[in-house]
């Protein structure tokens, strides 16, 4: 059963290129910071898949030689081993392999509910409720002590099963291969509830609450009130806060999850549907109820920009790297500033194909170096046999520094984020405004996605409380996380 409320993981584009597909043509060599920023595109009837550069979108850096199935929905991207997971147009799952240039079904076996967070690894649950792990080296199965309705995969590597019991549903969290239940937990109430990640946090919409548990231990959270039933749930990246659309509802509530109440609402101009995050966490896409149409949301300030033409797809509308927001409207896609809602440019005729956009480097030549044999300093391996003969001076061990630099190690606790800009100095204008007592923001530049999102922050502080206790003092809009030790 594919839920109902889902965390918005995929960025997709879309667009058409202006020159012909050309197989195999290596990307821009001018691309040395971090992995290339790509699109996928394919005909949405099915055939040859084709990867441009983005921005751009006029260079073809890959095409495949087989035709790929129609694509339903994009599940994950692998970057180690250049795997991309999706779902066919039939239900099954299936992987397109960048390096070998080869396109092929995952698993023959019958599955729903089919959900990947790395790309390699993919489940879905059987006809009689059995869990099926399917990896490049084949598939996995395990039966719970009740037929599963949802296999939700964590990043860590375990997965949380949810089945139904009378009037609860029963969560189990495993780490497969390995078949031991680690932990076990019932949630009264949910047992056909939808269900949403947040970060470390499983929450069911249970009447006018979300009731939920820790995905790490299974520990039950304090219930979280809403003013209506809950029709769908979203949370930024970070998982700090969520954005909840209750049933014929004109407003979107904002919950605070460590404060674990609604803290803001967003009046909309009608009513809305669905939600869609940006996976950088800056806009928040809402569609409307009553045409092709969707508002975006500014998550830093939850203040309503405006509203937009598109249809609403799998892959669209979305939120590029660059701050863009990619529109379906008719036959082509468009291009507008996240902020103002301004036209940037047209890609006509793109809306008829389906896109999907991710960073990867893996298309870059290879260096000619790599194919070199190894050579040593010196002559041939006989004149080096000759010098090992008479050289006898004895090594002299090399001498142990001490005065080496201590390691900076970065202190474990809170940091407060005010915002994450991609223009450095605009980053630095806003922290140089932001005082609390006799600290002054500071300007963490963070890379991501192959870009430099600049983040201004205060802390670390030594407790969760300290930090919310500057936030609130700061009078801002914040949100915590825990710094990187």
């Amino acid at each position: 059963m594919r839920p109902l409320i889902a965390l918005a993981l995929v960025l997709a584009a879309c667009g058409q290129a202006d020159r012909a597909p050309a197989a195999h043509e290596s990307p821009s060599a001018s691309s040395t910071r971090g992995p290339d920023l790509l699109v996928m595109r394919l005909p949405r009837a099915g055939g040859p898949l084709r990867v441009l550069a983005y921005p751009r979108l006029d260079s073809v850096v890959w095409s495949s030689t087989d035709a790929a199935p129609s694509i339903s929905r994009v599940l994950a991207f692998d970057e180690e081993a250049g795997l991309l997971s999706f779902v066919d147009a039939k239900g099954v799952p299936a992987r397109v392999d960048f390096r070998l240039d080869n396109v092929g079904v995952a698993t023959r076996t019958r599955l729903t509910g089919v959900s990947s967070v790395d790309g390699a690894t993919i489940y879905g649950l059987t006809k009689d409720g059995s869990l099926l792990r399917s990896t490049p080296s084949g598939d996995w199965t395990f039966k719970a002590p009740r037929p599963a309705r949802a296999a939700i995969p964590l990043s860590d590597g375990s997965l949380l099963l949810v089945a139904s019991k009378e009037h609860a549903a029963i969560v189990w969290r495993l780490r497969p291969p390995d078949t031991k239940i680690l932990d076990s937990a019932e949630v009264p109430g949910a047992a056909r509830a939808a269900w949403g990640l947040a970060g470390d946090r499983l929450y069911f919409t249970v009447e006018h609450n979300l009731v939920g548990v820790r995905t790490r231990d299974l520990r039950p959270l304090n219930v979280i009130e809403l003013d209506g039933h809950a029709r769908a749930l979203v949370a930024t990246p970070s998982g700090d806060r969520l954005f909840a659309l209750s049933d014929s509802s004109h407003q979107v509530d904002v919950i605070d999850r460590y404060r674990e109440k609604v803290s803001e609402h967003v009046e909309l101009p009608g009513i809305a549907e669905d939600l869609r995050i940006d996976p950088l966490g800056r806009y928040l896409l809402v569609r409307s109820a009553s045409r092709d149409s969707a508002w975006v949301v500014d998550v830093g300030t939850d203040r309503l920009i405006g509203g937009v033409r598109t249809l609403w797809r799998d892959d669209l509308p979305f939120v590029a790297v660059d701050g863009a927001i990619a529109l379906a409207q008719g036959n082509d896609i468009v291009f507008v500033d996240g902020a103002t809602l301004r036209e940037r440019r047209k890609v006509e005729h793109g809306s008829s194909d389906y896109w999907y956009s991710f960073a990867w480097s893996g298309f870059r030549p290879r260096a000619a170096a790599l194919d070199q044999p190894v050579r040593f300093p010196g002559a041939d391996s006989a004149d080096s046999a000759t010098r090992a003969t008479l050289d006898t001076t004895p090594a002299v061990a090399p001498a142990t520094p001490h005065d080496s630099a201590p390691t900076h190690i970065v202190p474990k606790g809170w940091i407060v984020q005010f915002a994450a800009l991609l223009n450095e100095q605009q980053a630095r204008e806003l922290a140089a405004t932001i005082h609390i007592g006799n600290e002054t923001s500071r300007v963490q530049p963070t890379p991501l996605e192959g870009q430099t999102i600049y983040r201004v922050v205060l802390g670390p502080f030594p407790t969760k409380d300290e930090a919310e206790r500057v936030g609130r003092d700061s009078k801002l809009k914040y949100f915590l996380y825990e710094a990187t030790p």
